[in-house]
Protein backbone atom coordinates (compact mmCIF):
# COMPACT_ATOMS: atom_id res chain seq x y z
CA UNK A 1 0.00 0.00 0.00
CA UNK A 2 1.40 3.37 -1.05
CA UNK A 3 0.86 6.70 0.73
CA UNK A 4 1.03 10.01 -1.15
CA UNK A 5 0.49 13.63 -0.12
CA UNK A 6 -2.40 15.70 -1.41
CA UNK A 7 -2.33 19.49 -1.56
CA UNK A 8 -4.62 22.02 -3.26
CA UNK A 9 -3.88 25.39 -4.78
CA UNK A 10 -6.15 27.05 -2.21
CA UNK A 11 -3.33 26.42 0.28
CA UNK A 12 -0.66 29.16 0.49
CA UNK A 13 2.23 28.21 -1.77
CA UNK A 14 4.97 28.26 0.84
CA UNK A 15 2.88 26.13 3.19
CA UNK A 16 2.49 23.65 0.33
CA UNK A 17 6.25 23.71 -0.26
CA UNK A 18 6.93 23.06 3.43
CA UNK A 19 4.59 20.05 3.49
CA UNK A 20 5.92 18.76 0.16
CA UNK A 21 9.51 18.81 1.41
CA UNK A 22 8.47 17.06 4.59
CA UNK A 23 6.60 14.41 2.58
CA UNK A 24 9.75 13.79 0.54
CA UNK A 25 11.79 13.41 3.73
CA UNK A 26 9.17 11.05 5.16
CA UNK A 27 9.21 8.68 2.18
CA UNK A 28 5.86 9.47 0.58
CA UNK A 29 5.24 7.94 -2.86
CA UNK A 30 4.43 11.23 -4.61
CA UNK A 31 2.75 14.61 -4.25
CA UNK A 32 -0.59 15.41 -5.86
CA UNK A 33 -1.73 18.99 -6.27
CA UNK A 34 -5.41 19.54 -6.88
CA UNK A 35 -6.51 22.75 -8.51
CA UNK A 36 -8.99 25.05 -6.88
CA UNK A 37 -9.90 26.73 -10.17
CA UNK A 38 -10.94 29.92 -8.37
CA UNK A 39 -7.61 30.18 -6.54
CA UNK A 40 -3.93 29.87 -7.50
CA UNK A 41 -2.82 28.57 -10.92
CA UNK A 42 -1.78 24.92 -10.72
CA UNK A 43 1.26 24.84 -13.04
CA UNK A 44 2.86 27.76 -11.17
CA UNK A 45 2.14 26.00 -7.89
CA UNK A 46 3.63 22.71 -9.12
CA UNK A 47 6.70 24.46 -10.55
CA UNK A 48 7.38 26.10 -7.18
CA UNK A 49 7.22 22.72 -5.44
CA UNK A 50 9.34 21.15 -8.20
CA UNK A 51 12.29 23.46 -7.64
CA UNK A 52 12.06 23.00 -3.86
CA UNK A 53 12.10 19.18 -3.92
CA UNK A 54 14.64 16.68 -5.21
CA UNK A 55 13.33 13.30 -6.35
CA UNK A 56 9.71 12.82 -5.30
CA UNK A 57 7.28 12.45 -8.24
CA UNK A 58 4.64 15.15 -8.70
CA UNK A 59 1.18 15.00 -10.25
CA UNK A 60 -1.72 17.29 -11.00
CA UNK A 61 -4.84 15.94 -9.44
CA UNK A 62 -6.62 17.21 -11.46
CA UNK A 63 -6.65 20.02 -14.02
CA UNK A 64 -9.43 20.54 -16.54
CA UNK A 65 -9.07 20.77 -20.34
CA UNK A 66 -12.23 22.89 -20.27
CA UNK A 67 -10.32 25.72 -18.58
CA UNK A 68 -7.19 25.73 -20.77
CA UNK A 69 -6.20 25.31 -24.37
CA UNK A 70 -4.61 21.98 -25.19
CA UNK A 71 -1.45 23.71 -26.40
CA UNK A 72 -1.08 25.40 -23.02
CA UNK A 73 -1.49 22.06 -21.21
CA UNK A 74 1.16 20.50 -23.45
CA UNK A 75 3.70 23.31 -23.17
CA UNK A 76 3.26 23.70 -19.41
CA UNK A 77 3.57 19.93 -18.94
CA UNK A 78 6.77 19.95 -21.01
CA UNK A 79 8.12 22.74 -18.84
CA UNK A 80 7.41 20.75 -15.68
CA UNK A 81 9.03 17.65 -17.15
CA UNK A 82 12.09 19.72 -17.95
CA UNK A 83 12.53 21.26 -14.49
CA UNK A 84 11.63 18.07 -12.60
CA UNK A 85 13.77 15.69 -14.63
CA UNK A 86 10.66 13.91 -15.96
CA UNK A 87 8.99 13.18 -12.63
CA UNK A 88 5.61 14.75 -13.43
CA UNK A 89 2.34 12.90 -14.09
CA UNK A 90 -0.49 14.74 -15.83
CA UNK A 91 -3.76 14.27 -13.96
CA UNK A 92 -6.75 15.32 -16.07
CA UNK A 93 -10.46 15.56 -15.35
CA UNK A 94 -13.55 17.49 -16.30
CA UNK A 95 -13.33 19.41 -13.02
CA UNK A 96 -16.00 20.73 -10.71
CA UNK A 97 -19.08 21.64 -12.73
CA UNK A 98 -19.92 24.82 -10.73
CA UNK A 99 -16.37 26.14 -11.20
CA UNK A 100 -16.31 25.32 -14.92
CA UNK A 101 -19.66 27.05 -15.40
CA UNK A 102 -18.56 30.09 -13.41
CA UNK A 103 -15.34 30.47 -15.42
CA UNK A 104 -16.59 29.57 -18.91
CA UNK A 105 -20.28 30.45 -18.78
CA UNK A 106 -21.44 26.97 -19.80
CA UNK A 107 -21.48 23.38 -18.64
CA UNK A 108 -18.84 21.02 -20.09
CA UNK A 109 -20.12 19.08 -23.08
CA UNK A 110 -18.87 16.02 -24.99
CA UNK A 111 -16.82 15.03 -21.95
CA UNK A 112 -15.83 11.56 -23.17
CA UNK A 113 -14.66 12.90 -26.53
CA UNK A 114 -12.76 15.82 -24.96
CA UNK A 115 -10.97 13.61 -22.43
CA UNK A 116 -10.09 11.07 -25.12
CA UNK A 117 -8.72 13.67 -27.53
CA UNK A 118 -6.72 15.40 -24.78
CA UNK A 119 -4.92 12.18 -23.87
CA UNK A 120 -4.43 11.25 -27.54
CA UNK A 121 -2.98 14.58 -28.64
CA UNK A 122 -0.73 14.92 -25.58
CA UNK A 123 0.78 11.51 -26.31
CA UNK A 124 1.29 12.21 -30.01
CA UNK A 125 3.05 15.49 -29.35
CA UNK A 126 5.33 14.06 -26.65
CA UNK A 127 6.25 11.19 -28.95
CA UNK A 128 7.73 13.76 -31.30
CA UNK A 129 5.01 13.90 -33.96
CA UNK A 130 4.09 17.02 -35.87
CA UNK A 131 0.38 17.07 -35.16
CA UNK A 132 -2.46 18.34 -37.28
CA UNK A 133 -5.71 17.69 -35.50
CA UNK A 134 -9.22 19.10 -35.30
CA UNK A 135 -11.50 17.87 -32.54
CA UNK A 136 -13.99 18.99 -29.92
CA UNK A 137 -11.52 21.26 -28.15
CA UNK A 138 -8.28 21.07 -30.12
CA UNK A 139 -7.43 22.57 -33.48
CA UNK A 140 -3.75 22.14 -34.29
CA UNK A 141 -1.99 22.64 -37.60
CA UNK A 142 1.53 21.28 -37.83
CA UNK A 143 2.13 21.63 -34.10
CA UNK A 144 5.37 20.18 -32.74
CA UNK A 145 6.91 20.34 -29.29
CA UNK A 146 10.14 22.30 -29.48
CA UNK A 147 11.56 21.36 -26.10
CA UNK A 148 13.96 18.44 -26.23
CA UNK A 149 14.72 15.69 -23.73
CA UNK A 150 11.30 15.65 -22.08
CA UNK A 151 9.55 12.32 -21.59
CA UNK A 152 5.93 11.48 -22.27
CA UNK A 153 4.23 11.90 -18.88
CA UNK A 154 1.95 9.33 -17.38
CA UNK A 155 -1.64 10.43 -17.89
CA UNK A 156 -4.02 9.90 -14.99
CA UNK A 157 -7.77 10.48 -15.19
CA UNK A 158 -9.62 11.87 -12.18
CA UNK A 159 -13.16 11.03 -13.30
CA UNK A 160 -16.51 9.70 -12.13
CA UNK A 161 -19.41 8.11 -13.99
CA UNK A 162 -19.39 4.83 -15.88
CA UNK A 163 -18.58 6.24 -19.32
CA UNK A 164 -15.59 8.24 -18.15
CA UNK A 165 -14.35 5.42 -15.92
CA UNK A 166 -14.55 3.03 -18.88
CA UNK A 167 -12.62 5.54 -20.99
CA UNK A 168 -9.99 5.75 -18.26
CA UNK A 169 -9.58 1.98 -18.35
CA UNK A 170 -9.19 2.16 -22.10
CA UNK A 171 -6.75 5.05 -22.55
CA UNK A 172 -5.24 6.33 -19.28
CA UNK A 173 -2.23 5.18 -17.27
CA UNK A 174 -4.20 5.30 -14.05
CA UNK A 175 -7.25 6.63 -12.26
CA UNK A 176 -7.67 8.99 -9.33
CA UNK A 177 -10.84 7.68 -7.70
CA UNK A 178 -13.01 9.69 -5.31
CA UNK A 179 -16.31 9.16 -3.58
CA UNK A 180 -17.88 6.92 -0.94
CA UNK A 181 -16.59 3.40 -0.37
CA UNK A 182 -19.46 1.52 -2.03
CA UNK A 183 -19.11 3.67 -5.13
CA UNK A 184 -15.34 3.14 -5.18
CA UNK A 185 -15.77 -0.63 -5.15
CA UNK A 186 -18.10 -0.43 -8.13
CA UNK A 187 -15.95 2.14 -9.95
CA UNK A 188 -12.80 0.05 -9.85
CA UNK A 189 -14.67 -2.88 -11.41
CA UNK A 190 -15.80 -0.64 -14.29
CA UNK A 191 -12.16 0.29 -14.89
CA UNK A 192 -11.02 -3.32 -14.53
CA UNK A 193 -13.50 -4.54 -17.19
CA UNK A 194 -12.69 -1.70 -19.58
CA UNK A 195 -8.96 -2.33 -19.24
CA UNK A 196 -9.43 -6.01 -20.05
CA UNK A 197 -11.71 -5.23 -23.01
CA UNK A 198 -9.06 -2.88 -24.42
CA UNK A 199 -6.43 -5.62 -24.19
CA UNK A 200 -4.49 -3.82 -21.50
CA UNK A 201 -3.18 -5.06 -18.14
CA UNK A 202 -5.11 -3.80 -15.13
CA UNK A 203 -2.11 -4.48 -12.88
CA UNK A 204 -0.20 -1.77 -14.77
CA UNK A 205 -2.84 0.88 -14.01
CA UNK A 206 -2.23 3.29 -11.15
CA UNK A 207 -5.23 3.03 -8.82
CA UNK A 208 -5.31 6.05 -6.55
CA UNK A 209 -7.90 7.02 -3.93
CA UNK A 210 -8.36 10.65 -2.92
CA UNK A 211 -11.11 11.16 -0.36
CA UNK A 212 -11.66 13.84 2.23
CA UNK A 213 -9.17 13.58 5.07
CA UNK A 214 -9.45 14.49 8.76
CA UNK A 215 -7.12 12.99 11.35
CA UNK A 216 -8.66 13.20 14.81
CA UNK A 217 -12.15 13.71 16.15
CA UNK A 218 -13.03 17.12 14.65
CA UNK A 219 -16.54 16.22 13.49
CA UNK A 220 -17.29 19.79 12.42
CA UNK A 221 -14.32 19.79 10.02
CA UNK A 222 -15.27 16.34 8.69
CA UNK A 223 -18.85 17.48 8.11
CA UNK A 224 -17.66 20.65 6.39
CA UNK A 225 -15.62 18.59 3.91
CA UNK A 226 -18.38 16.02 3.50
CA UNK A 227 -21.01 18.70 2.82
CA UNK A 228 -18.93 20.01 -0.08
CA UNK A 229 -18.41 16.50 -1.45
CA UNK A 230 -22.09 15.58 -1.18
CA UNK A 231 -23.10 18.79 -2.96
CA UNK A 232 -20.83 17.97 -5.92
CA UNK A 233 -21.54 14.23 -6.14
CA UNK A 234 -23.29 12.72 -9.19
CA UNK A 235 -26.86 11.52 -8.79
CA UNK A 236 -25.87 7.85 -9.03
CA UNK A 237 -23.60 8.23 -6.01
CA UNK A 238 -26.26 10.03 -3.99
CA UNK A 239 -28.89 7.43 -4.87
CA UNK A 240 -26.57 4.66 -3.76
CA UNK A 241 -26.38 6.21 -0.29
CA UNK A 242 -29.95 7.56 -0.20
CA UNK A 243 -28.65 11.11 0.08
CA UNK A 244 -30.48 12.81 -2.81
CA UNK A 245 -32.83 14.85 -0.63
CA UNK A 246 -30.06 15.79 1.78
CA UNK A 247 -27.86 16.88 -1.13
CA UNK A 248 -30.56 19.23 -2.43
CA UNK A 249 -30.97 20.78 1.01
CA UNK A 250 -27.20 21.23 1.33
CA UNK A 251 -26.99 22.85 -2.11
CA UNK A 252 -29.76 25.29 -1.21
CA UNK A 253 -27.97 26.14 2.03
CA UNK A 254 -24.74 26.81 0.14
CA UNK A 255 -26.58 29.06 -2.34
CA UNK A 256 -27.95 31.08 0.57
CA UNK A 257 -24.47 31.11 2.13
CA UNK A 258 -25.86 29.34 5.18
CA UNK A 259 -22.72 27.30 5.69
CA UNK A 260 -23.42 26.35 9.29
CA UNK A 261 -26.75 24.86 8.20
CA UNK A 262 -25.08 22.94 5.34
CA UNK A 263 -22.68 21.38 7.83
CA UNK A 264 -25.50 20.55 10.25
CA UNK A 265 -27.42 18.75 7.47
CA UNK A 266 -24.66 16.17 6.91
CA UNK A 267 -25.67 12.84 8.51
CA UNK A 268 -23.05 11.15 10.67
CA UNK A 269 -23.26 7.99 8.56
CA UNK A 270 -21.84 9.89 5.57
CA UNK A 271 -18.60 10.96 7.24
CA UNK A 272 -16.53 7.82 6.82
CA UNK A 273 -18.06 7.14 3.41
CA UNK A 274 -16.70 10.39 2.01
CA UNK A 275 -13.68 10.91 4.29
CA UNK A 276 -10.75 9.15 5.82
CA UNK A 277 -11.72 10.26 9.31
CA UNK A 278 -10.69 9.26 12.81
CA UNK A 279 -7.52 8.05 14.47
CA UNK A 280 -4.47 7.04 12.46
CA UNK A 281 -5.30 3.39 13.10
CA UNK A 282 -8.91 3.84 11.93
CA UNK A 283 -7.77 5.62 8.76
CA UNK A 284 -5.15 2.97 7.96
CA UNK A 285 -7.76 0.24 8.52
CA UNK A 286 -10.10 2.00 6.05
CA UNK A 287 -7.28 2.25 3.51
CA UNK A 288 -6.36 -1.39 4.00
CA UNK A 289 -9.97 -2.44 3.37
CA UNK A 290 -9.96 -0.58 0.04
CA UNK A 291 -6.52 -2.00 -0.73
CA UNK A 292 -8.06 -5.47 -0.57
CA UNK A 293 -10.43 -4.39 -3.34
CA UNK A 294 -7.57 -3.47 -5.67
CA UNK A 295 -6.67 0.13 -4.84
CA UNK A 296 -2.95 0.67 -4.41
CA UNK A 297 -2.22 4.32 -3.58
CA UNK A 298 -3.91 6.53 -0.98
CA UNK A 299 -3.65 10.27 -0.63
CA UNK A 300 -3.19 11.90 2.76
CA UNK A 301 -4.58 15.37 2.56
CA UNK A 302 -5.10 18.08 2.27
CA UNK A 303 -3.67 17.17 5.68
CA UNK A 304 -6.44 18.30 8.00
CA UNK A 305 -5.87 17.76 11.69
CA UNK A 306 -4.60 19.70 14.68
CA UNK A 307 -1.34 20.27 12.80
CA UNK A 308 -0.79 19.67 9.08
CA UNK A 309 2.91 19.07 9.74
CA UNK A 310 2.17 16.43 12.34
CA UNK A 311 -0.38 14.76 10.06
CA UNK A 312 2.19 14.45 7.27
CA UNK A 313 4.84 13.20 9.68
CA UNK A 314 2.39 10.71 11.22
CA UNK A 315 1.74 8.90 7.92
CA UNK A 316 5.37 8.92 6.72
CA UNK A 317 7.59 5.86 6.49
CA UNK A 318 10.95 7.52 7.06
Amino acid sequence: MKISLGLTTSMPVMQGVKLARLAEEQGYTRIFVGEDALSREIFTYLATIAVKTQDIPLASGILSPYLRSLVFIISATAGLQMITGNRFSLGLGVGGIPEVVKLTGKEPRNVVEVMRETAEVVRRVFRGEEVTYEGRKACLKGYRLRIEDVALPEILFGVRGKKLLALAGEVSDGVIFSGPDEYLRQAIEVVRRATKKAGRRFVNMHRVVWKGFVLGNNIKKAKQITATMIASSPGEVLRMLELEEVAEEIKRAFLRREYALAIKLVPDRALREFCFFGTKEEILDAMEELHRHGFEEFIVGPPFGDSATEVVRSFGSA
